[in-house]
């Protein structure tokens, strides 16, 4: 209340400060004004505190505004929004999708002999793990596939991450693979019982993590999936 309207209050009988009695009776018929508001609390408030205590406008709690999740030591919990953060920074073109993440598909490389696509998401039942998935279009016929075992086993020996497997997909036809296979794929794979191989990265972010961080973790990963492509192709013939 301003130093006028205060003045007015004292000198126009008809303007008078708002009884607790009467703010009493109003809250009871649904009134939840300000004014009565204010009034019931600084009536409770000289009811139930000391003279000496502050006032009840100096502890008013502020106007209520959204919750916003508080940073720990500069970490935020993981989201798909900080994988499009890197993706934009790292300037990929990738297909996004509000519950499989993102998908990004590198073109056909010499060295690698093959096209692979990488798909990006947050999973977990607390959504705090990230998790990288490469495949490519080249297959493994029947009578590579002991080589194919042999080549994921020495990879899984040698570097932590990410994982190599060879997928046995003719087995099955995953509907939610994105995009899903066409008809005529399926049916390659059921005939020639070709596998694929595979990459896996997976890491749990219980705490949360740096955006900078999050960059470094997700760039190390592809980096190395690379020398697993090359070194299928250069060194296993796969």
């Amino acid at each position: 209340m301003t130093p006028r309207q205060k003045s007015q209050m004292q000198t126009d009988p008809s303007i008078q400060p708002l009884s607790p009695e009467e703010a009493l009776r109003r809250h009871q018929s649904g009134d939840r004004s300000h004014e009565v508001l204010k009034t019931l609390n600084q009536a409770a408030w000289e009811a139930f505190h000391a003279p000496w205590e502050p006032l009840v406008e100096a502890l008013a709690m502020p106007e209520e505004t959204p919750e916003q999740p508080q940073s720990e030591d500069g970490l935020n919990p993981l989201t798909n929004d900080m994988i499009g953060a890197w993706i934009t920074q790292e300037g990929y073109t990738a297909f996004s999708h509000p519950t499989r993440g993102f998908l990004i598909t590198y073109k056909f490389g010499m060295r690698s002999d093959r096209c692979v696509q990488l798909r990006l998401y947050v999973s977990g039942k607390d959504s705090d793990i990230l998790v990288l998935n490469w495949g490519c279009d080249k297959r493994v016929p029947p009578d590579q596939f002991l080589r194919a075992l042999r080549l994921c086993n020495w990879w899984n020996n040698e570097y932590r991450w990410p994982r190599a497997m060879v997928e046995q997909d003719y087995r099955y036809t995953d509907a939610d693979d994105d995009p899903p296979p066409s008809k005529e794929e399926v049916e390659a794979r059921e005939a020639t019982h070709a596998t694929r191989l595979v990459l896996d990265y997976q890491v749990c972010l219980p705490h949360g993590v740096h955006q900078k961080t999050l960059n470094g973790m997700i760039q190390s990963a592809i980096e190395t999936s690379w020398t697993f492509w090359r070194r299928a192709h250069e060194d296993w013939g796969l």
